[in-house]
């Protein structure tokens, strides 16, 4: 087993894939180009391609990060879990492999923590282009009534959809300051490292939606405080005309957002947080496939010569596509379970290890 890092670093960066493959270059260069020393970074890979991965390894290796390699796909909790029990620093920060940083941003995150002793900081996320300059989101609210949240009966539990403040305003319009908030997304974020000792690892059982939810319900639970920190500034890269999803990243896409999935991440977070009788669950369920839709559906109608751009056809070719992304989601899903497993808290075996010590080492 590959032993944790000592390092005389406060803060450890573990990148890990949200649903594609095709920015992990740009977003780890960016990394290593604005972000002052000292910090150590762990870049956990669960299945990228080969091209990809050599290239990932290589920026790696130029920079002294450490780089594991895993031949199958890992679900965003279980790369995160991987790379936290080989962290050491004080603070982890997570950061996902399409997010594109500014310079300051882990200093500033790190003295917000530093400074308001809160387990959890967020930066400032924007989503978009011009880059740094569109807020996706700024903080934001799991319930409207905590109280109830926690110590009311089932009926008065209810999760608020209000985790999104600010969002599609421009930074320059809003004036935002240091403040705390009951949600952190998960694009980005820095946890103090021994704060795991009681909130535990992230929920391996929730292999896609609500994580982010998950993890924030836990700090608030156990008595821990999430802060934003506005001078911290990131950009999410969403999915988008822009910065698409290219067809190296489609068959994780599809897995990672497969209704299997999607429906098992509910599932247990309803059970846990005993929330069966919110009717916002219902809802959601009925939203899962608009980002097969968004993501791969209309992106391919739109390659057909002539009448891929007309709305209508985008429409109807959705409707015939949609069956058949759902199946290959489902199939990538089962092919999947072999591979994913709730963890014993042993970092499954990686193919590949390169590090400042050893350029490439059996894990």
């Amino acid at each position: 087993m590959t032993e944790a890092m000592t390092t005389d670093a406060k803060a450890t960066i573990i990148m890990t894939a949200r649903d594609r493959f095709s920015m992990a270059v740009r977003a780890l260069n960016e990394i290593a180009e604005v972000t002052a020393r000292p910090y150590e970074l762990i870049y956990v890979d669960g299945g990228s391609p080969k091209h990809v991965a050599e290239e990932i390894r290589a920026v790696c290796e130029k920079n002294g990060f450490r780089y594991l390699r895993y031949d199958h796909f890992l679900a965003p909790c279980q790369a995160r879990n991987i790379g936290l029990r080989l962290s050491a620093t004080p603070y982890v920060v997570y950061c996902e492999n399409d997010v594109l940083v500014t310079g300051g941003w882990l200093a500033n995150l790190v003295k917000c923590a530093e400074e308001t002793g809160a387990e959890v900081v967020q930066p400032l996320i924007c989503q978009g282009t011009p880059l740094h300059t569109e807020i996706h989101q700024a903080g934001g609210n799991f319930t409207d009534d905590m109280d109830a949240f926690f110590n009311g009966t089932e009926d008065q539990r209810r999760l608020s959809d209000s985790h999104l403040w600010h969002q599609g305003e421009q930074v320059g319009d809003v004036e935002l300051s240091r403040t705390e908030t009951q949600v952190t997304e998960v694009h980005c974020f820095l946890v103090r490292r021994d704060a795991f000792e009681w909130l535990g690892e992230f929920d391996e059982n929730m292999p896609c939606s609500k994580d982010h939810v998950d993890f924030s319900v836990n700090v608030w639970s156990k008595g821990g405080r999430i802060m934003l920190e506005p001078t911290s500034v990131v950009t999410f890269c969403v999915p988008s005309r822009v910065h698409p999803v290219e067809p190296m990243d489609r068959a994780f896409f599809l897995l990672r957002w497969s209704p299997k999935w999607q429906r098992q991440s509910l599932s247990h977070f309803q059970k846990k947080w005993k929330l069966e009788n919110d009717p916002y669950f219902d809802r959601y369920l009925k939203l899962t496939g608009w980002r097969y839709r968004e993501g791969v559906a209309k992106p391919l109608i739109r390659k057909i010569p002539f009448v891929g751009h007309s709305y209508k056809v985008q429409q109807a070719g959705s409707l015939l596509l949609m069956p058949l992304l759902k199946f290959v989601g489902a199939r990538l899903a089962d092919q999947q379970g072999q591979d994913y497993r709730p963890s014993d808290g042993t970092p499954p075996p990686a193919s590949g290890v390169t590090d400042k010590k050893s350029a490439s080492a059996a894990a």
